[in-house]
């Protein structure tokens, strides 16, 4: 069976999970739903909402609504359509919803479109919740702002110019059990000094950047094969360090244009159970950051399935202040990992686990089939690799070098171009 058949059948695969998922949630909402307060039509709506109390539930009756509808220091409302392909809030030149000031409200059963720049934008707001929703053809799908709490669940967000989810300045959000694709931006970001993004059951694909980014705003992107960073960043390392958390638990993040997951410095992650796969960058690339994975499969990615990176770059030790860089930490345990390929531009790489200037700890994996070595210690990183299976790979087993101390008792190491711990051997152009 072709690699791409594979991918389509597994994609498929988990449509059709999603969907009956989605399905479920549904029948489960409308068994519950309270009665409709009030039903409005287009005319109607916003000043519906405006005379609306705690307790309201603004039944829209299908039909196309015009945006901005607007949701000012709101609390207690739900508004909800008469289905995603029968009640549409159409955006145009502006946003489709404004929710500002408000909590406790929930949006459910409608399709918000083509708003600019969001098809729904929240700030200061709290208890927001966007279920049941499609969200499709905007600048950027949902945004919370500005230290805003809300939820993402049971929902599709499509076909945005820029990134699906956005979650900014404090904001604290959950994104459960969601698809989000074909966005020209990131899958779902979270920017800046946020609070907690937890992001669960989701199938976050086909994206044209990362599946999922979290840390400030980057000043450039980062070349692909290459340590040395953008001079932008030099110029004030400071102001890309961030303080983001994310959780990632039991998503699919696939087929990504860049890479799957992105955790700029300072950032904190904790991953159970993922599958980050056959995305165009490296399955994971935490540059600065805290992470630790556990249960996580990564198949298929290109440069590498797993990269923890020091900030701005390894090489920069004794060059850029006492407090840089910042060292990548985290632990891999319980891992898959397997058949990473080369770098498309330059036909290197392809390698299982690479620690440059980072304090890791891969334990209990197995790391098999890569094109490249399996597990790359190099550039002062330290740490245990043990308990794995590491076989397979074209290239060495374990390569350490110009590293701190680094333990690698206790693997099973077979069938690799070399499988002496701490040989590098490269097999890739």
């Amino acid at each position: 069976m072709t690699r791409t058949r594979l991918y389509l059948l597994v994609s498929l695969a988990a449509l059709a999970v999603a969907t009956l998922t989605f399905g479920a949630a549904r029948a489960r909402t409308a068994a519950g739903q309270a009665a409709c307060t009030t039903t409005v039509g287009p005319s109607t709506l916003q000043p519906a909402i405006n005379a609306a109390g705690a307790g309201s539930v603004i039944c829209m009756a299908p039909g196309v609504y015009i945006g901005p509808i607007t949701f000012q220091s709101k609390n207690g409302v739900t508004l909800r359509g008469a289905g995603r392909q029968a009640t549409i809030i159409a955006g145009g030149a502006r946003d489709g919803m404004l929710i500002f000031n408000s909590q406790n409200l929930t949006f459910e059963n409608f399709l918000i479109y083509f708003g600019h720049p969001s098809d729904a934008y929240v700030f200061n707001s709290q208890n927001i919740t966007f279920q049941q929703i499609d969200a499709g053809g905007g600048g950027i799908g949902i945004h919370f702002d500005a230290g805003s709490i809300g939820r993402i669940s049971d929902s599709m967000i499509y076909a945005m110019e820029g990134d699906g989810v956005l979650v900014r300045r404090g904001s604290n959000v959950t994104v459960e059990r969601n698809w989000v694709f074909v966005n020209g931006g990131v899958g779902v970001s979270t920017v800046g000094d946020t609070a907690t993004t937890t992001i669960t059951r989701n199938i976050i694909s086909d994206n044209r950047g990362p599946g999922v980014f979290a840390g400030q705003t980057p000043c450039a992107l980062l070349p692909p094969g290459f340590v040395e960073v953008p001079a932008c960043y030099l110029m004030n390392l400071q102001s890309f360090v961030g303080d983001a958390n994310i959780i990632l638990d039991a998503n699919i993040i696939q087929a990504s244009g860049s890479t799957g997951i992105v955790m700029f410095p300072g950032t904190r992650a904790t991953m159970r159970n993922n599958r980050i796969w056959r995305n165009e960058l490296t399955g994971l690339f935490a540059w600065g950051a805290n992470v630790t994975s556990d249960g996580d499969e990564f198949s298929g990615n290109e440069e590498h399935a797993i990269e923890f990176r020091a900030y701005p770059d390894p090489l920069k030790y004794g060059q850029v202040g006492p407090i840089f860089p910042v060292r990548a930490v985290g632990r891999i345990n319980n891992a898959n990992i397997h058949d990473s390929v080369v770098l498309a531009e330059t036909g290197r790489l392809g390698g299982g686990v690479l620690a440059q200037g980072a304090n890791l700890d891969v334990t209990n994996s197995r790391i098999y089939n890569n094109r490249g070595i399996g597990v790359s210690y190099v550039n002062t990183s330290l740490g245990t690799v043990s308990g794995n299976v590491i076989d397979e790979n074209r290239g060495s087993a374990i390569c350490v070098f110009n590293a701190g101390n680094v333990a690698t008792a206790g693997n099973t190491i077979f069938g690799n171009v070399d499988d002496r711990p701490g040989i590098c051997r490269e097999t890739t152009p």
